[in-house]
């Protein structure tokens, strides 16, 4: 959708297919995400959640567990990114 390539019926069928949702959920989404301005920002949580799994994955290299940076992110609740981050890398910046 946001690439400009996808139709909607495209989309739908992505929602349904990838996100295992029902066709009217697929089709809620579908309008939601190309005319709501604030969906943007579960994307831009998401790729900062990936950006901090990397960092730390790098930086615990082989004791790296995803099990274990999943339990250690979930306990943290829900503050901003930037905290939680603080929190298991004792940094603010992400790596660019």
């Amino acid at each position: 959708m946001h690439t400009g390539a996808m139709t909607m019926p495209q989309a739908v069928e992505f929602f349904v297919k990838e996100g295992y949702q029902a066709r009217p959920v697929g089709e809620r989404e579908t309008r939601r995400g190309t005319s709501d301005p604030t969906y943007l920002y579960y994307t831009l949580g998401k790729l900062e959640i990936i950006r901090l799994r990397e960092d730390v994955r790098k930086a615990k290299g082989a004791n790296f567990s995803l099990r274990q940076f999943h339990d250690q992110f979930l306990a943290q609740g829900f503050p901003p990114i930037s905290l939680v981050r603080e929190t298991m890398l004792g940094d603010v910046r992400p790596t660019p």
